[in-house]
């Protein structure tokens, strides 16, 4: 997210580069930072809930449901800070007189909030989409090697890896009253402890190579996935009259085709964030405060917005193909319109 010295846009005060045109920046920060991410981080924060308590009726004997129930935790996680960012970028909001610089306060409560709980659902579906490939790989062992407490194990040690990733930046970083030549006003901003913003970097880097390994993986993953669904049909196709059977039941193809669904939205959603981190990566100018700051602004405010729909859109892929979900759903707003 945002980072640096002084807010952003016409309508958030001076900024060190002039590569957009002030217009066009402030339509793109307020058409997706404020009204596009807004709506879709609140419904998106409405639909996991409902996600969460649709799972925790379904139970946890499924281990694709204790895995999906983990996301939608996380998908909250990701939303909150963007719901926050939403409101922060709002003009009426830049503009009040506030004590604190607001995008500097964005980067620290919202931008990094995000990123870590955004690097855990990318962790969450990658392991979604190794789980499915090693139920085709070793479908007679892997009852055995997948148990519902390697499962919790694994999905509470990503949390606490990322979560834990997260916290030398607020070691780095504090907040605190800072004067400002250029406004001439003193406000909270951040302020980096000596070699704080090598903590930070290096903790980017982290979180930028996090997504690069979680992003690979779930097109390996989903190659494999749909290669196996392919050859599976063909081979129901050429064995139908002889009276063979396939052990690939129907229920694991409805599962596994559940799990494509999620890694494509996954795929495509993040597809410009990669690329942005990379960028980024690439190149130090490119941040808020650099060279290409404006640049930054325009590409992060659709990036993220795509970002937020990623962690809002799966119930749609629930309701539509999981008849146990959709039945479980309905009997809620049956039961929520009768009362």
């Amino acid at each position: 997210m945002a980072s640096g010295n002084e807010s952003y846009g016409t309508s958030f005060g001076p900024r060190p580069s002039k590569m957009v045109n002030d217009l066009v920046l402030t339509i793109f920060v307020i058409g997706f930072f404020v009204i596009i991410l807004g709506a879709i981080s609140l419904s998106g924060i409405v639909t996991n809930v409902i996600n969460l308590i649709v799972f925790i009726r379904q139970g946890f004997k499924d281990n694709v449901n204790i895995s999906l129930f983990s996301l939608a935790i996380s998908d909250i996680g990701a939303l909150l800070p963007l719901l926050w960012v939403s409101i922060g970028f709002n003009p009426l909001f830049v503009n009040s007189d506030l004590p604190f610089d607001t995008v500097e306060v964005l980067h620290l409560t919202s931008g990094w909030p995000h990123i870590c709980f955004a690097r855990i659902s990318g962790w969450i579906t990658a392991f979604i989409m190794l789980e499915r490939c090693l139920c085709i790989a070793v479908p007679l062992k892997v009852k055995t090697m997948i148990t519902v407490k390697r499962i919790v194990i694994v999905l509470v040690s990503i949390y606490v890896a990322m979560i834990g990733a997260l916290l030398p930046v607020f070691y780095a970083l504090r907040l605190e009253p800072r004067y400002s030549p250029l406004k001439n006003e003193t406000k909270f901003r951040m302020v980096y402890i000596p070699n704080g913003f090598a903590i930070e970097s290096a903790v980017f880097l982290i979180n930028a190579f996090s997504q690069l390994i979680t992003f690979s993986m779930v097109i390996i993953c989903s190659t494999i996935l749909v290669q196996n669904l392919i050859s599976k049909s063909k081979w129901r196709k050429s064995t139908s009259s002889s009276g063979d059977h396939d052990s690939f039941s129907n229920r694991d193809k409805k599962v596994v085709k559940l799990v494509l669904f999620i890694a494509i939205i996954f795929i495509v959603c993040l597809f410009p964030s990669v690329i942005n981190f990379i960028a980024q990566s690439l190149e130090p100018e490119y941040t808020a405060s650099g060279k290409y700051g404006d640049l930054y602004l325009l590409t992060w405010s659709f990036s993220v917005s795509l970002s937020a729909t990623n962690s809002a859109v799966n119930i749609f892929v629930y309701y539509n193909m999981s008849s146990k979900y959709k039945q479980i759903l309905d009997e809620m707003l049956l039961r929520r319109s009768k009362g």
